[in-house]
């Protein structure tokens, strides 16, 4: 019954050999990426496990190729991101598992990293379809606050999702959300609230992008009686479905994340900058000598949970860095890195189980990555013109979300849907800052399904 995962990726396949690659890729990979959960696999004897996003991403790229690989242009950034993809790859060949679990990794680790990076950086910016692109991540993901919403006011550990296709597969009931405060803590279509949390924060970044840049119409056309606005009422949903989610990682780098388009709002930007340049060196030292002695504590010792936690992570750290030295270049691979006691099987800090797992390498080029867009982004968007209408800059938007993703995957590892939403939004970052168009009202537009050998341009 599993089978039916080929169900959208047969008709992503249709939409774009009939219609557009761009069609395909925006309106049903990215729903199928964040409205339904990646746990759910095909098993197929002597092929790889696919997903239902995995398959839809594995229709659309061939058909990109066939295509002619409208939109794509070789950047520095494409060595990188290959080169940490190869690095990650080559450090799961040296594992002992075997050839089906390596064609699987390969498989889904392409379709997760690859494949996602070089689609958003080919068919978002080069063919004018910034706002169509966020508003399908903001639309889909106002749908999974619904979701969550049920879960939450429920009090249920499943979701309806599950309810609907748990029957199809083997690990339909394997994942279950838990409790914080005497609340649920709601997961929704992702593996962990923590990571259901890094997704919501992230498509409300993106929507509040989409709402000072005024592009939603006043109300919706179908429910024209209701008393708020349709970019407050998409924006209001994603913020309460990711409160929902009840996790501290995620919120504070939503918090840390939403001062950063505020610096675009003032003509005075580097004014504002470089005071909370001189606040941070005033305020830092003290702040990180606190945090030390906060989280440097016997985990058995600790008075809350709160600080309980940040001592584990803490632990973390110190217990594991002997071992990730050990095999510097390549690490341990997925199933080969050793487990410090029964209470240490979590490695919640994604740069430690990256350098775990594929060793220094790999982590280097995530890093190198993940900073050098940030650098890129902030000097690009500090150098433009205030944005019209204010806010409307999608540098500072997307700066954002990397501090926001940045500071969450430190506490949490970057797997499930969170892994192909980041190269997303790295694909993303790249195509804009390659394109050279800031405002959405005076955006260059080139038509998606044009097969002519010629980049004509019309301007609006």
């Amino acid at each position: 019954m599993s089978i039916i995962i080929l169900i959208p990726a047969i008709f992503a396949a249709y939409i774009a050999w009939t219609q557009s690659v761009h069609k395909a890729f925006i309106y049903v990979y990215i729903p199928v990426l964040l409205f339904i959960p990646s746990y759910y696999k095909w098993p197929v004897p002597g092929f790889p496990d696919p997903t239902f996003s995995t398959a839809v991403m594995l229709a659309i790229i061939p058909i990109w190729f066939i295509r002619g690989k409208p939109g794509w242009r070789f950047s520095f950034t494409d060595i990188l991101v290959f080169g940490y993809a190869l690095s990650v790859i080559y450090s799961e060949s040296l594992s002992p598992e075997g050839r089906p679990h390596f064609q699987n990794f390969i498989l889904n680790f392409s379709a997760s990293v690859v494949f996602p990076y070089v689609l958003a950086k080919s068919l978002i910016e080069p063919a004018g379809l910034r706002e169509d692109f966020a508003k399908s991540i903001t639309f889909t993901l106002f749908l999974v606050a619904g979701l969550l919403a049920i879960q939450f006011i429920t009090f249920s550990h499943y979701t309806p999702v599950q309810y609907v296709l748990g029957r199809f597969f083997d690990r339909g009931w394997m994942v279950t959300a838990d409790e914080r405060w005497g609340l649920i803590r709601a997961n929704g279509p992702f593996t962990h609230e923590i990571l259901a949390g890094i997704v919501m924060w992230t498509g409300y970044r993106i929507q509040r992008w989409l709402e000072w840049s005024q592009v939603w119409p006043p109300r919706f056309r179908q429910f024209p009686w209701l008393p708020i606005s349709t970019a407050r009422l998409l924006s209001l949903g994603i913020f309460i479905g990711a409160f929902m989610t009840l996790t501290r990682g995620p919120m504070v780098g939503a918090l840390a994340a939403a001062f950063v388009p505020l610096i675009g709002l003032s003509k005075k930007r580097w004014t504002i900058f470089w005071i909370m340049v001189v606040c941070v060196l005033i305020v830092g030292p003290p702040v990180i000598t606190w945090f030390i002695s906060y989280a440097s504590v016997d985990p058995e010792t600790v008075e809350s949970r709160a600080q309980s936690t940040v001592a584990y992570r803490w632990q973390l750290v110190i217990n594991y860095i002997d071992f990730a030295i050990e095999r510097l270049f390549w690490g341990w691979g997925s199933h080969g890195m050793p487990v410090i006691g029964k209470f240490q099987k979590s490695i919640d800090n994604y740069f430690l189980l990256l350098f775990l797992r594929r060793g220094i390498i790999a982590l280097s080029l995530f890093t190198t990555i993940f900073l050098s867009m940030m650098v890129r982004l902030f000097f690009h968007a500090m150098l433009q013109p205030p944005a019209d209408p204010p806010g409307s800059s999608l540098g500072f938007t997307l700066l954002s979300v990397y501090i926001l993703i940045f500071v969450a995957i430190a506490t949490a590892p970057l797997s499930a849907q969170t892994q192909p939403l980041l190269f997303l939004i790295i694909g993303w970052s790249e195509g804009y800052l390659r394109s050279g168009q800031e405002s959405l009202s005076h955006r260059t537009i080139t038509s998606p399904i044009s097969r002519q050998p010629f980049k004509f341009k019309r301007t609006l």
